[in-house]
């Protein structure tokens, strides 16, 4: 009986150890945008190419902001912003026919403090991030 509560001791302190998240704010605002181009769009959060969370749609003139628990330690962090066209979501990208890569990617170290990006997705320069204040351009 004690080594089995030992046991589950151990497993529950050893799964808490390396399942602790961190809290990540984005920040989404875009700048620019022509006149019949205020695409409705949704921005998501992937680390190590796992999507753990996505922004609630809404038109690119709105400015917006969402959180996610993401793992702590070091990750590849990718936030990518998506287009509605013709019913279908796409990447935000030059590759698909829009201005501007509104992609955000670096390798992140996420601590239990929680961390706020700020992304500015400007049509004329391209996107600007900036981590803990809002972009200055």
């Amino acid at each position: 009986m004690k080594k089995t509560i030992l046991t589950l001791l151990f497993l529950g302190t050893f799964s808490f150890c390396f399942s602790q998240s961190s809290k990540l704010m984005v920040y989404v605002q875009f700048t620019g945008i022509e006149a019949g181009y205020d695409h409705e769009t949704k921005t998501s959060v992937f680390v190590d190419g796992k999507e753990y969370g996505t922004s609630s749609v809404t038109l690119q003139s709105k400015t917006g902001s969402f959180a996610v628990e993401v793992p702590q330690g070091n990750h590849s962090l990718r936030v990518v912003n998506y287009a509605l066209y013709e019913g279908n979501w796409e990447e935000h990208t030059i590759e698909n026919d829009y201005s501007i890569d509104c992609v955000y990617e670096s390798e992140t170290k996420f601590s239990k403090k929680p961390q706020k990006l700020y992304l500015v997705f400007d049509i004329d320069s391209g996107t600007h991030y900036s981590w803990k204040k809002p972009v200055k351009k």
